[in-house]
């Protein structure tokens, strides 16, 4: 009977012993293990959110260099359209050419003093008036050229007055005065402070 005793003492012992050892071995090995799997596939979630979004940035970083020649353009063409300074004498010879271009003569031409603009800091406006005479169609294109993205110098058409010339001539072919006031855009150095306006 004792030796039952002994035998089932050894077995709860070596139970318990187990036990143990299961234990130690899940908090000392396999729990550390196991948060540290954890951490990992976080982190690994983590790092491959990020390479997507690396990814995307860089497919539209790619796009962008392949306009980089058009924008370098465009940049260009902008700068162009707004000289540092007045260059009354260019831009008049501009607006005789675009006249001559379509048909139209332009006179009466009349340019104010430089005004700074409010709304955009550094840019001046010059105000012109001018008169474009030609038939009706013409006109129109006249008013195209000046507004085309083509336009050497970047202007805003404030005004336009339509008048009838007279004449004998009938329907599109008869001569109209167009009257119109519009604003130059110049934008000095900084600290230049406003353009002078010449006459040549």
């Amino acid at each position: 009977m004792r030796t039952r005793h002994a035998d089932r003492l050894w077995l709860i012992a070596g139970v318990a012993v187990v036990a143990l050892l299961v234990l130690v071995t899940w908090l000392l090995l396999v729990g550390p293990q196991r948060t540290e799997a954890a951490d990992l596939r976080e982190q690994t979630g983590t790092t491959e959110t990020q390479a997507a979004q690396l990814r995307a940035r860089t497919a539209k970083l790619a796009a962008a260099q392949a306009q980089i020649g058009e924008l370098t353009r465009q940049r260009n063409a902008n700068t162009a359209a707004l000289p540092t300074g007045s260059s009354v004498p260019a831009f008049l010879r501009q607006l005789q050419s675009s006249g001559t271009k379509v048909g139209v003569d332009v006179s009466g031409v009349t340019v104010g003093l430089p005004t700074a603009e409010k709304d955009v800091p550094g840019v001046w406006s010059l105000p012109i008036q001018l008169t474009a005479e030609g038939p009706v169609a013409k006109l129109g294109a006249f008013l195209d050229e000046l507004q085309d993205s083509g336009q050497k110098r970047a202007v805003l058409i404030q005004t336009a007055g339509l008048s009838d010339e007279g004449g004998d001539a009938k329907g599109a072919a008869r001569t109209m005065s167009l009257n119109l006031s519009l604003k130059a855009f110049v934008a000095p150095p900084a600290g230049a402070g406003a353009p002078i306006v010449t006459s040549d």
